[in-house]
């Protein structure tokens, strides 16, 4: 219980009036007194809403008139009736740092969960949802805004040798179900080096790098065959849906809005660099050598291409080439050959 006339030392703010004066509140039996200056109101302790404490920093009584008394006697504060059903979560881990801590490790193993199974499978669900048309003028703004900030130049490859690649490349998506909005764009980028990536919604874009390391137009389709796989399995569209909810949710978390906007603003970078997981190229490929083998091409294109490729990389490194965004292991290759060979 509170001891008679205990004194509480702080400001005094006026509620909707701009005035802030150095007061004290003297508690006498069920009631105290607040005097500040010429100001001097009497409430009952009943009628007090004292703030819950957060760390050391300085609590808030708020009166009934709407005005507010602050200080920093948590020792006087703790013993008015109300404190004990306004004390704060904060303060209530900060004397069990046991529970605390479990409560951090079971929210990380939480996240961690939600990370790595939860926004796979909410991104595959909306990706699944999000109309072809929509994905295509996505993909192809991302591919104006790589072209406006100078990632790309003009193709330098003979226009005879795009005609050809264009006309295989046409076969190559015969049937499939987004056939009529495949475009395939010839780009050139010393700063991106050999590489070909697939936008969301059909635009497959290959340098000229990529189609000068090539010793066949065989092999310029495996890896196209590879990327059409991204774009049939909605890997692209998946992988932004996956990265874009994380910040999403590290702006919700953190009240951060330079979170959100990074993420949409940086939307045509990530379209361009996205680094499929080991997952989504097993996938790629596997969809890729049944592409090959319907058209009667051989998987061993792309195998001997992405050995070239590796050994391309040890003497030059470019930060967005095809190695760099698609990984490539000897199991890869592996599978790449043995599915020639059935």
């Amino acid at each position: 219980m509170m001891s008679a006339n205990t004194i509480l030392e702080g400001r005094y703010y006026a509620g909707i009036h701009p005035i802030v004066l150095p007061a004290v509140i003297e508690f006498a039996g069920p009631e105290g007194t607040l005097n500040a200056e010429e100001i001097s109101k009497r409430y009952s302790i009943r009628s007090m809403t004292v703030s819950p404490r957060t760390g050391r920093a300085d609590r808030f009584i708020t009166l009934p008139d709407g005005a507010q008394f602050q200080c920093a006697d948590h020792e006087v504060l703790d013993t008015l009736p109300q404190e004990s059903s306004s004390e704060g979560l904060v303060a209530w881990l900060e004397e069990r740092w046991g529970i605390a801590l479990t409560c951090v490790a079971i929210i990380a193993a939480m996240l961690l969960v939600g990370y790595f199974y939860g926004l796979p499978a909410v991104a595959n669900h909306v990706a699944t949802r999000i109309p072809i048309k929509t994905q295509h003028a996505l993909g192809q703004q991302a591919l104006d805004w790589l072209d406006s900030n100078k990632w790309f130049g003009p193709t330098q490859l003979e226009k005879e040798k795009q005609g050809r690649i264009r006309e295989d490349f046409k076969v190559l998506c015969g049937d499939l179900p987004f056939k009529d909005y495949y475009r395939l764009e010839f780009r050139n980028s010393s700063f991106i080096g050999p590489n070909a990536f697939a936008l969301p919604g059909g635009t497959i874009v290959i340098t000229d790098d990529m189609v000068k390391i090539a010793q066949s137009e065989e092999e310029v389709l495996a890896i196209l065959a590879h990327e059409i796989g991204h774009v049939e399995l909605r890997h692209t569209m998946r992988s932004i849906l996956q990265n874009s909810a994380v910040a999403v949710v590290a702006a919700a978390v953190t009240s951060d809005a330079a979170s959100l906007s990074v993420a949409v603003a940086g939307l045509p970078v990530l379209l361009a660099q996205t680094k499929y997981s080991r997952e989504f190229e097993t996938e790629a490929d596997d969809y890729g050598f049944n592409l090959l083998k319907k058209r009667n091409y051989s998987p061993a294109a792309f195998a001997s291409i992405m050995e070239r490729l590796a050994e391309k990389h040890k003497e030059k490194r470019h930060r967005y080439s095809f190695i760099s965004t698609h990984p490539i292991t000897e199991e890869r290759v592996e599978r790449a050959r043995a599915a020639a060979q059935q």
